[in-house]
């Protein structure tokens, strides 16, 4: 599905506070509206009638998803039964997640510098959006559509990846 930056900027502030007065967390509300752009944009061109109606759907179902994680893993055995595994994670492990490192570096290296600069400012250090925007001479709502933009770009690119290695 296509969507301009106007249809973003437009709907996100509302996504964002939907998500913030169910979950209490900035961090979480942040991931839900980002999470919603990736799987809205995940449709087909014109597939949707209504782009906020779906969006707004998307979060709640996101949203739902976070409260049940949450009240799941309230609900876990108690610290003292919980053996934690082995200190050293395996060699094979490391190897794929020094691959998967490798991989999405190069994902990053290919990003315009600002979209980069702004992704890893926001998401590696994590600076508000503010902070960003004020280090960069931005606003808040540029760098929320670089991260998007960003965080859409390493989905596509990996799940690419993994299709090709996969089959």
């Amino acid at each position: 599905m296509n969507f301009d930056e106007s249809a973003y900027r437009s709907l996100r502030g509302e996504m964002y506070r939907l998500a913030r007065r169910r979950l209490d967390d900035h961090f979480a509300s942040e991931d839900v509206v980002q999470d919603s752009f990736l799987r809205l944009a995940q449709y087909r061109p014109g597939s949707i009638a209504n782009t906020g109606a779906m969006l707004r759907r998307i979060a709640s179902n996101l949203i739902i998803d976070q409260v049940r994680f949450h009240r799941h893993r309230a609900e876990e055995t108690p610290a003292q039964d919980f053996e934690p595994a082995g200190d050293e994670p395996s060699h094979e492990q490391v190897l794929l997640q020094r691959e998967r490192l490798e991989q999405v570096s190069r994902i990053l290296d290919r990003m315009p510098e600002q979209r980069r600069e702004v992704f890893i400012m926001r998401r590696l250090h994590g600076m508000s959006a503010k902070e960003v925007g004020a280090a960069l001479r931005i606003s808040p709502a540029a760098v929320d559509a670089h991260v998007a933009r960003a965080v859409l770009s390493l989905h596509k690119e990996i799940a690419a990846l993994d299709r090709s290695a996969n089959g």
